[in-house]
């Protein structure tokens, strides 16, 4: 009797039943996918994180810009733009109003669409200038008020 349980078992001196294997192929098959999913999950997020940093950096290029370059920035963000893993048709949009700029970005990740758009302001120093001399003028004015601790 001794004789075949050694015939059974393998050169590490163990032997399994055969239920383990299978077992273990069904984990491993469940292992992969949770796997499978988690990258493709990891790879959405980078290029959802990509795509804002790259519309926010274009936005306030726009917004800081003195010389009218909108097209030249908004093709200096696309070409500069690098490897996106799961998003494709990729658009980007720059609008440059008056007072607001406003940008949008949008693309398809596994036939969804997805978009992010960021609006902000036109950087005009010269309204903060004026503010802070009519806060001074108005700090010279009421000056005696303010020391008192009663000013308007």
């Amino acid at each position: 009797m001794a004789k075949e349980q050694n015939k059974n078992k393998d050169k590490t001196g163990w032997w399994f039943s055969a239920s383990y294997t299978v077992e273990m192929a069904y984990v491993m098959a469940v292992f992969c996918m949770v796997m499978v999913i988690l990258i493709q999950q990891a790879y959405r997020i980078h290029d959802e994180t990509k795509s804002g940093m790259k519309l926010f950096e274009a936005v306030e290029q726009l917004r800081h810009d003195e010389d009218e370059r909108e097209k030249e920035i908004e093709a200096q963000i696309q070409q500069n733009f690098g490897l996106m893993l799961s998003m494709e048709g990729k658009k980007l949009e720059l609008d440059k109003g008056i007072l607001r700029i406003k940008g949008q970005y949008s693309g398809q990740q596994r036939g969804k669409t997805w978009s992010l758009e960021i609006s902000n302001r036109v950087y005009a120093p010269e309204e903060f200038l004026r503010m802070m001399a009519a806060l001074k003028q108005l700090e010279e004015r009421y000056e005696r008020k303010l020391q008192e601790g009663n000013a308007p």
